[in-house]
């Protein structure tokens, strides 16, 4: 996979002096450079070719913000959707763009195992400058609350505030009212300080475009069940918030993955992703095991863990009492489940092998 181009660019000590912080900057998170990539406006020509081995997959809205050029935000339904063996990542996220869509700032939350070294959800920020995508959590972006930052876990199925705001020359990203760090302006040679299109969306990136990942809550954006982004708004500046009145963006592949319009300032998007090439059932939970390994309909076994230490598995794939000692069954396997656990790269040893088979577990959840 063509993981994209570094771009690390320090931010100055006069620009984190300059920068209006509730608190002074703390340890910045470690970057990590992965696929990421971002929707074409409709219309409009697009900007650089980023990780050309991996196909983008979209559903969202988007807006020209007129003169509410100051940032973007929104109350985005938080999913834990599966993600296929192969694929990179799966994600809700909020995007804000110069208008030659080159110069991007980026927040949301993402199932991706190569950037969180696991596939629960957690928050991520992301920028882009001149057109080159940088890194995730990281390059040059800086930390300011203690606690709340890029890379945390999560809540699957709450909504959530995520926010980005110009302030001076710097774009500060929020989540849930509070901000968690700034990307300087300094970042970018050629100056971003006005937004020219901002877009809502999921997003998947995947080894071909018949993934069977999922996006939002893996409900289509139709279903009333779908996730959901609500409250949909632009920053003017100044910080005043401006009602979005956004429309149909960039919708990749409507049979498996489409949006759905609840309000002027609110849709709802996803998609369960191709019902070929998956596995039944995707995850432990489905076939209604604790523990052990049952087998998926493909003849791949699903890996459920293990149980307590006074607890076996027995053949129904249930923790029971631990009987004698002379009977002990041999442990089962703690290292989760899905379709690609059979791959070869079970095989290989030690560190790479639990590296490369996280990147792979997870093909789908409920």
């Amino acid at each position: 996979m063509n993981r994209g181009a570094l771009v690390v660019v320090l931010a100055s000590s006069a620009a984190l002096a300059s920068s209006p912080a509730l608190a002074s900057p703390v340890r910045e998170p470690s970057g990590v450079v992965a696929a990421k990539g971002r929707p074409v406006i409709p219309g409009t020509a697009a900007a650089g070719a980023p990780h050309a081995e991996t196909v983008f997959l979209y559903a969202g809205y988007y807006q020209e913000p007129g003169s509410a050029t100051a940032g973007a935000g929104a109350r985005m339904k938080q999913g834990d959707p599966g993600l296929a063996a192969g694929d990179a990542h799966t994600l809700g996220e909020i995007a804000v763009q110069s208008a030659d869509q080159r110069q991007i700032v980026e927040i949301g939350w993402t199932v991706d195992a190569l950037v969180n070294d696991d596939v629960h959800p957690r928050l991520f920020v992301f920028h882009w400058v001149d057109g080159v995508p940088t890194c995730y959590n990281g390059c040059g972006w800086v930390q300011v609350h203690p606690t709340k930052k890029p890379g945390m876990r999560v809540t699957p199925g709450a909504m959530a505030d995520y926010q980005i705001q110009l302030r001076g020359a710097d774009w500060w990203l929020s989540y849930e009212g509070e901000d968690l760090g700034y990307f300087p302006g300094s970042l970018w040679p050629t100056p971003f300080t006005t937004a020219g299109h901002v877009q809502w969306f999921g997003e998947i990136a995947a080894a071909s475009a018949d993934s069977c990942s999922e996006m939002g809550n893996g409900a289509k954006g139709t279903d009333p069940a779908a996730a959901a982004m609500t409250g949909l708004y632009l920053m003017a500046p100044g910080g005043t918030k401006v009602p979005a009145a956004a429309m149909t963006g960039t919708v990749t592949n409507p049979a498996y993955w489409n949006v759905g319009q609840t309000g002027p300032d609110a849709f709802s998007f996803g998609g369960p992703g191709s019902p070929v090439g998956c596995c039944t059932p995707g995850t432990c939970s489905d076939s209604m095991s604790v523990c052990g390994r049952p087998a998926d309909s493909c003849g791949t076994p699903l890996l459920c863990g293990g149980c307590d230490g006074d607890q076996v598995c027995d053949p129904t794939n249930q923790c029971i009492a631990r009987p004698p000692p002379d009977d002990d069954p041999p442990p089962p396997e703690d290292d989760g489940g899905c379709c690609s656990t059979g791959s070869p790269l079970r095989a290989l040893p030690g560190v790479a092998a639990l590296a490369l088979v996280l990147r792979r577990k997870r093909r789908r959840s409920t």
